[in-house]
Formats: structure tokens, C-alpha cells, sequence
């Protein structure tokens, strides 16, 4: 992808989890519908060096998902994620302009504020097919990474 990039909060945590290690993403209680060829996938779309933007909102429920693991493993993961968030791009979206949105209701805060945040240079990846369904209904550059698995024969 060309272009900068917002993961969704599912595509976080595969990411940081995967840079973590590649065997833990069989074992993260959140990442049960990942496997690693489904990581390999995801770097390969992303290409060799992505250019990610970040939202404060989908840090913390990334965060909040990657922590859903036992000790000692949850420390080394937290220490990649911060890596991973300090090596990327973050824009702030208030919450009063995310939860503005029409689709706020429907998306919930994170989403919504990734709606408002995506600009023609900017595209979308998510494994929400709501948000890609929404996301391309306005007009915005939006992959469904489970479209993409299938495409590649990993669904």
C-alpha cells in the first residue's frame, strides 16, 4: 500500500502480536480467527515499510485487547506495541467529532473516529467488514483484509 495506512483495532493487535512473535499468535485469546499465514498476508499488503497512522481511540482498545494475555508474555507484547505506536504516525480525532458522526451509533467511537479521520491520502485496512462497508459507501479507500484472505485461499 502506497499510501498511509489505518488499521483497524483486530489488525493492531495481529500486527503487534505478530512482530512479537509469530507463534504467540496462535495462543492470544483475541486473535482466535488469525493464524500466521494471516500475519504473513497482512505484512505483505502493508508492504516493506508501512506508513501507519494511528488514533488515540484504537491504541487504547488495542491495548486493551493485547493485554488479554498472561505474564511473562504480556510484558514482551506491550513492549512491542509500544514500539510499534512510537515508530508510526498519531492523529487526534476528538471524541466530540467522532461520536458527531451519523455513524458513530452503529460503528462505535473508534470506528467512527477512523471515518473521521481517512483522507484521500489515506487508506483504510479492516477485518470489520461494517467499517469497510461503510468506509466505501462514503467515497473512502478502504480494503477488507478478509476479502484479501480469501482472495489469497487463507478463509
Amino acid at each position: 500500500m502506497n499510501r498511509a495506512v489505518i488499521l483497524d483495532t483486530q489488525l493492531i493487535v495481529l500486527f503487534t502480536v505478530g512482530h512479537t512473535s509469530r507463534e504467540m499468535i496462535k495462543k492470544h485469546k483475541n486473535l482466535t480467527d488469525f493464524s500466521t499465514r494471516d500475519f504473513d498476508l497482512l505484512m505483505l499488503l502493508l508492504g516493506f515499510e508501512p506508513r501507519l497512522v494511528f488514533l488515540p481511540n484504537t491504541v487504547s482498545e488495542s491495548a486493551n485487547l493485547l493485554r488479554q494475555h498472561r505474564e511473562p508474555k504480556r510484558s514482551i507484547i506491550m513492549e512491542t506495541f509500544r514500539g510499534v505506536v512510537h515508530s508510526h504516525r498519531e492523529r487526534y480525532i476528538t471524541s466530540r467529532a467522532a461520536t458527531a458522526r451519523k455513524e458513530y451509533k452503529r460503528l462505535g467511537v473508534a470506528d467512527a473516529a477512523i471515518l473521521e479521520c481517512c483522507s484521500d491520502r489515506c487508506e483504510i485496512l479492516t477485518a470489520d467488514a461494517d467499517l469497510h462497508v461503510t468506509a466505501s459507501g462514503l467515497g473512502m479507500r478502504s480494503t477488507n483484509f478478509n476479502h484479501k484472505r480469501e482472495e489469497y485461499g487463507l478463509l
